[in-house]
């Protein structure tokens, strides 16, 4: 007996089995490995018949579904009634009858695509060649149709879209009125724009300029123009920050001016708040530009002189009392004669600004209970 060949594992025909059963005598008989093979055969091509019916199923399947979306689509291509409107000349497609519109709204709901309206490129060229054509000017009516100032002559919008509207091309179009009206609307707009902006800015302008007078109104004393109370000691926290990180020192000087009373008493009211503003006017002169003088409360003065030594303090506070009680002070014809007297301290490192006040505070208490028109201790 032969040895059985197999083709391969599809299931092919197995030729020298079969020529063996074909050639085979009633008499003979099968081994056991020639009749396993040929059964193996046989499941195989009942496995090949099982995969090609499922392959034909699913083909039947998808032809089903296939004939199925075939017949709607052919209902719906029968939505679009009507002759297609196609000129005999250039072959295209004429916008008249509604039928664009058929084919846009049957488009936007029974598919995906969405419409593009532009220009083509033969009509973009024939735009541009009439709009801006460098050796040939645009053809223009007789008279601009809107009448415009230089202001909106600089407007980009306004240029661009005015060269469409005084082109003699587009004076026949039946969208021509309505891009004249519309032109003038956005022209009127933007003129109305400009005014707001200009009302804004001049608004805006004046409210800066309000901000920053309440800004500096709120740092000065009125009645001298120097520093007041509440900006020094906001000057004082900063510069005590500073120190605290950095190192230095400062110096604080406190004056009054002495028996000021009998001055309002004597002369008046107003008399006093002139020898005020004169001592004021004085003390700044003869200040350091670093320095900062600052009007304390009624007639007593405080001065901030940073990186100060305690000799340096001492001879500033006695050159600017000696200043003072050899000034003569005018009211109208009268003069007044006046005195200060004088406290001095020392920043020390760590202790809080309320604390360096009041040192010089005592040393100022000091010089007037010595007798005035002196500068008291420095601790």
């Amino acid at each position: 007996m032969q040895e059985i060949q197999y083709q391969d594992a599809n299931g092919h025909v197995y030729e020298s089995l079969k020529a063996k059963v074909l050639s085979a005598r009633d008499t003979d008989v099968f081994s056991r490995d020639e009749v396993a093979c040929l059964l193996e055969a046989h499941e195989m091509l009942i496995h090949r018949m099982d995969r090609i019916v499922k392959i034909s199923d699913s083909y039947q399947y998808e032809l089903k579904d296939t004939s199925r979306a075939l017949q709607e689509a052919l209902a719906k291509v029968k939505m679009l009634s009507g002759l297609i409107p196609i000129c005999s000349a250039c072959k295209k497609v004429r916008s008249v009858d509604g039928y664009w519109k058929q084919i846009e709204q049957y488009i936007t709901e029974y598919s995906e695509a969405n419409i593009s309206h532009g220009l083509c490129p033969e009509c973009a060229a024939n735009y541009m060649h009439m709009l801006g054509a460098k050796d040939k000017a645009p053809a223009a009516v007789s008279k601009s149709p809107i009448e415009l100032s230089d202001e909106d002559l600089d407007h980009p919008v306004v240029a661009q879209y005015l060269t469409v509207v005084n082109n003699r091309h587009f004076a026949g179009s039946p969208l021509y009125d309505d891009l004249v009206r519309l032109l003038q609307k956005y022209i009127r707009l933007e003129r109305r724009m400009q005014r707001i902006v200009r009302i804004s800015d001049m608004y805006q302008s004046e409210l800066q300029e309000i901000r920053e007078k309440f800004e500096q109104e709120a740092k000065l004393d009125y009645l001298t123009g120097l520093t007041n109370r509440r900006e020094m000691y906001r000057l004082l926290d900063t510069e005590i920050s500073r120190i605290d990180r950095y190192g230095g020192t400062f110096a604080l000087i406190m004056f009054d001016y002495d028996q000021f009373k009998i001055v309002n008493d004597n002369y008046g009211h107003e008399a006093g708040d002139a020898i005020l503003q004169k001592g004021a006017k004085l003390v700044q002169r003869k200040l350091r530009k670093q320095d900062i003088c600052a009007r304390w409360g009624g007639e007593e003065f405080m001065i901030f002189q940073p990186e100060s030594t305690p000799e340096g303090v001492l001879q500033c506070s006695e050159r600017l009392r000696k200043a003072i009680a050899k000034e003569s002070m005018y009211f109208g014809s009268i003069e007044i004669k006046v005195s200060v007297s004088m406290g001095v301290a020392l920043y020390r490192k760590g202790e809080k600004p309320e604390e360096c006040i009041n040192r010089a505070d005592k040393s100022l208490y000091a010089a007037k209970k010595s007798g005035r028109n002196q500068t008291g201790p420095l601790e």
